[in-house]
């Protein structure tokens, strides 16, 4: 009962802190998110305000805020989409990762941090944030080739921090080569992909295609919203991001044809906890 009763209050403080601070910053002429941040600082532990929301809770929470937003993009990307998209995408992917690698590296050494410590620093500057480039298109309200083009690098730079990650936590753990690791980790994720990709395509687009038959818009958010989730834990079972998951789950309902019919009851959901995401980035 104590858990649960914790577990409302930090909902309640967040939304509720959020709510009030977005609307403050929109009557200043600022961006939504700027507000979300701020609510994430008064709500944090902090020594200025005595609101203390748990970091933890707030965390998981805006987990699911990534999750919905990566399967929201992927409801605009049929793979055919994404196919074409690759070629250009992967191109500016890799000049843009590759430039920013090497300056972030070099900023690290030249101030005089540690070989690992500045391929961190690199490899952090390296990944964009998608929900933060996201939410400004969303508000500036850029669509078309521009944002596809956009939105395929995010997605590039999503399948690379997944080695990012497995060479760096081996670095620190000093276990195996770099060579090795990369050996190791893009044939798991070459098989994953593969799998998924001719299972999901196979099943998914023909179930959503009945659910949307049966019009009822409950039925058609709880299957979205349950292929979504499910996704996500499997790629995270498998190793790999949740947000590879989600995004490849709004893939195959938009090639079932009825992203239309899906968006529009996942959006408020996605707004929510997206909303979430900001306060604990505040937090």
């Amino acid at each position: 009962m104590h858990d649960s009763i914790a577990f409302l209050t930090d909902l309640a403080l967040v939304l509720g802190v959020a709510a009030l601070t977005s609307v403050l910053s929109q009557r200043l002429r600022l961006p939504p998110v700027f507000g979300y941040l701020v609510a994430g600082f008064i709500i944090g532990p902090n020594d200025f305000f005595p609101l203390v929301a748990d970091v933890g809770t707030v965390r998981t929470l805006s987990e699911l805020g990534v999750i919905l937003l990566m399967f929201s993009l992927g409801l605009g990307f049929t793979l055919r989409k994404i196919g074409r998209l690759a070629s250009t995408a992967g191109l500016i992917a890799a000049v843009e990762i590759g430039l920013c690698l090497s300056l972030g590296y070099v900023v690290g050494q030249a101030l005089g941090w540690s070989r690992i410590e500045s391929l961190f620093a690199a490899a952090l500057v390296a990944i964009s944030s998608t929900m933060i480039i996201a939410k400004v298109f969303e508000d500036q309200r850029i669509t078309g080739p521009l944002a596809d083009v956009v939105y395929g690098v995010l997605v590039m730079e999503d399948l690379v921090a997944i080695l990012f990650l497995a060479i760096l936590s081996a670095v620190v753990g000093g276990s195996g080569s770099t060579a090795a690791l990369v050996a190791g980790t893009l044939p798991r994720l070459t098989l994953f992909l593969t799998v998924v990709v001719l299972v999901g395509m196979y099943f998914v687009p023909r179930a959503f295609r009945w659910v949307v038959r049966l019009r009822r818009e409950e039925t058609t958010l709880v299957a979205s919203v349950g292929l979504c989730f499910s996704l996500a834990l499997l790629a995270q079972m498998a190793g790999f991001s949740v947000a590879l998951g989600a995004f490849l789950a709004g893939s195959f309902v938009a090639e079932a044809g009825v992203s239309r019919q899906v968006e529009p009851l996942i959006r408020p959901l996605r707004d929510m906890f997206a909303a979430i995401f900001f306060v604990a980035v505040g937090m």
